[in-house]
C-alpha cells in the first residue's frame, strides 16, 4: 500500500512538472512571435526612413523594405525599396534572433542580431569587428 501512495505522488509530480515544462515551452514559442510586423527604421544620413515588414519565411524570419519616406514624411521611391534587408533570422537565446542584415549604404550583407523590446526592435549588425545598431519602432 505504501508503494501505491509513493507511485501515486510520483505520477502526480510528473504530471505537474510535465505541465510546467509545456507551459514554459509554449511561453518561449510565444515570445518569439512579436518580431512579426511592420517596423519603422530611424532616419539615415539623408534623413530618410523606411518601413520594414518582418514575416515568417519558411522557418526563419525575413524583413523586406516595403516603403521609404523623405525627411518630411512623404513616400519616395528608392532602389532599396523591395530589398530583403533582414534574412535568415532564427530564434536565439534570450528572445533574440540571429541572421543577416543588408546595409544599403554599404551595399553589404552582414551578421545581425535583433531583439524585440516592447514596441521597439534593437537591430545590431557587424562586419568583422565593426558593429552598429539601430532602434526601430513598431508601426503595426
Amino acid at each position: 500500500m505504501m508503494t501505491d501512495q509513493i507511485s501515486g505522488k510520483g505520477a502526480t509530480l510528473r504530471r505537474v512538472l510535465g505541465g510546467c515544462l509545456l507551459a514554459v515551452m509554449a511561453g518561449q514559442a510565444g515570445a518569439a512571435e512579436p518580431v512579426v510586423g511592420t517596423w519603422a527604421s530611424p532616419p539615415d544620413r539623408k534623413g530618410q526612413t523606411g518601413h520594414v515588414v518582418i514575416r515568417d519565411c519558411g522557418g526563419a524570419y525575413c524583413g523586406r523594405l516595403e516603403r521609404a519616406f523623405d525627411p518630411e514624411g512623404q513616400e519616395i521611391v528608392t532602389k532599396a525599396v523591395g530589398e530583403m534587408v533582414l534574412r535568415g533570422m532564427e530564434p536565439a537565446a534570450g528572445g533574440a534572433y540571429q541572421g543577416q542584415v543588408y546595409v544599403p549604404l554599404l551595399d553589404k550583407v552582414v551578421a545581425a542580431k535583433v531583439e524585440v523590446q516592447g514596441d521597439q526592435l534593437e537591430v545590431r549588425g557587424c562586419a568583422g569587428i565593426i558593429c552598429n545598431s539601430q532602434t526601430w519602432r513598431r508601426v503595426h
